[in-house]
């Protein structure tokens, strides 16, 4: 196989064990410590000198295109093939729809280098659409999946899951993970197939309320205008007469 990093040529057995190591200490890194993660630091991790990853990737973005690539092979590909031959077409709309937004919430490093270098690609990208379009096609056809949905509805019902089920970039709480899904997966939902959303575990008042203030007193930092005590501000000039 061949791919970012690799030549078309075998590589000697060190040569390639040297690629593997740096792959997998750059993946590692990337989740641990961010995109931004020194490649110094990841050479040292991968128990290489930085004269070797150098000869082995020009630089982040084809090192962050290898490890988006292997990730893509061994994660989402096989995913999509199962889900291509599922006896179940909604079944397998609830697993992809749970597997990307696991995704979304444990690999956000890769995701964020790969986004960041653009190793997302328009060929990535079809490998990924097309194999959604077909579920799709087939979940509408079955009477399952609502007749107006789309393959792009597909991971934007995942990054929702995230979104609801952490606020506040909190850990996920099983509780709302459930919850949270179900209202999203029953949003795509065709008709008479709806669920019964679980129950949500009960917050102390004091948590909801802090959370609540925390999150307007972060909106209203960063919308805020003047001081009302500056003496340009608005409400501190003499009013206007009206016209």
């Amino acid at each position: 196989m061949t791919g970012p990093g690799l030549s078309s040529r075998p590589l000697r057995a060190d040569a390639l064990r040297n690629h593997r190591a740096i792959v997998a200490a750059a993946r590692e890194a990337f989740e641990q410590v961010g995109p931004e993660v020194p490649l110094e630091d990841v050479a040292r991790r991968a128990g290489v000198g930085p004269s070797t990853l150098y000869r082995r990737f020009a630089g982040r973005d084809e090192l962050v295109a290898a490890v988006f690539a292997e990730y893509f092979e061994e994660a989402v590909e096989p995913l999509l093939a199962r889900a291509a031959v599922d006896d179940d077409p909604w079944g397998a709309v609830v697993r992809v729809v749970e597997e990307i937004a696991r995704a979304l919430h444990h690999r956000q490093g890769i995701l964020r280098a790969a986004k960041d270098s653009g190793a997302f690609t328009t060929e990535v990208a079809l490998r990924f659409i097309g194999p959604l379009s077909d579920l799709v096609t087939r979940a509408r056809a079955a009477g399952v999946l609502r007749p107006d949905a789309e393959a792009r509805d597909i991971p934007a019902a995942a990054v929702m899951v995230v979104a609801t089920a952490a606020p506040f970039g909190e850990d996920v709480r099983p509780d709302r993970w459930e919850r949270y899904r179900t209202f999203v997966l029953d949003a795509l939902a065709a008709e008479g197939h709806r669920s019964t959303l679980p129950a949500l575990d009960p917050p102390p008042t004091s948590e909801v309320a802090e959370r609540l203030a925390g999150a307007f007193a972060a909106a209203g930092a960063a919308h805020a205008g003047p001081s009302e005590t500056d003496p340009s501000h608005p409400s501190t000039s003499t009013p206007r007469r009206a016209e």
